[in-house]
């Protein structure tokens, strides 16, 4: 995928899939011929059934290799984050490049706070250690237009069903800090807090257990559309339109 950034892309951000549904998704790809295929992490189930952190890492390692065709393309170019349920130690280092034009403008986060209960997931870390992840990041990416994150930022589509907020919290203060500048934010991890919303200039789409398709330029960025990832159907979100309307999955085109 040889695609200058000048004129934009079309980004098609995938989130919180644990291992279902990838057959929707490969065709949601298909259908939309995205540009760039942004995976926000928590892909992977984490096959906890299985006794011994070694033995579902290698559990992970050997699904990913069968079922990771489902979202690289040609035409397109695909990057993964890891989010909590990726196990410490699986990586998939082809996956780690971005779009050219990029290369110094993304910012990638890992880290998932830790003060909302540390389940004992992977990279569930304190304050301190997010923010040496974000600042490590910002040194080598001086001037992000975009940030993948699993975790939103504090504040920002990353509230429980029980009303409470467990964003990332370093992440949310330097967009303040910038007066939330023209940037996107791409994320996951809240699966009740699925959609998007504009803070300032600063667009945040959570995707989720769905998908996001978004028009991106240096100038601005906007959803074109998203929806829950389901087998059987797409769930749409609000559209100018207004409305919501499902679309089957025998809409999308199958290959």
């Amino acid at each position: 995928m040889n695609k200058s950034v000048e004129g934009g892309l079309r980004i098609l951000a995938i989130s919180d899939l644990h291992g279902l549904h990838f057959k929707t998704a490969s065709a949601l790809i298909d259908d939309m011929h995205p540009d760039w295929i942004m995976l926000c992490g928590d892909l992977l189930p984490d096959f906890g059934k299985i006794p011994g952190l070694g033995n579902r890492l290698q559990a992970q390692r050997d699904f990913w290799q069968v079922y990771r065709r489902s979202f690289v393309r040609d035409f397109a170019r695909t990057t993964l984050i890891r989010g909590n349920h990726e196990i410490e130690g699986f990586a998939d280092h082809e996956l780690g490049r971005v779009p050219a034009g990029l290369d110094g403008h993304v910012v990638r986060l890992e880290g998932v706070p830790a003060e909302f209960g540390a389940w004992g997931w992977s990279r569930e870390w304190e304050d301190d250690r997010l923010e040496r992840e974000l600042c490590d990041q910002l040194r080598d990416v001086p001037e992000p237009w975009i940030f993948v994150s699993h975790v939103p930022p504090y504040g920002c589509l990353d509230t429980t069903k029980g009303g409470e907020h467990v964003g990332h919290r370093p992440l949310a203060h330097h967009l303040q800090d910038r007066g939330w500048p023209n940037a996107l934010v791409l994320c996951g991890h809240v699966h009740e807090n699925f959609g998007s919303m504009q803070k300032d200039q600063t667009l945040i789409v959570n995707a989720a257990c769905g998908y996001a398709f978004i028009e991106w330029s240096k100038d601005g960025s906007r959803v074109l559309t998203s929806g829950l990832v389901k087998e059987g159907e797409r769930i749409k979100d609000k559209g100018d339109e207004g409305t919501f309307r499902v679309i089957h999955a025998t809409d999308i085109k199958m290959k």
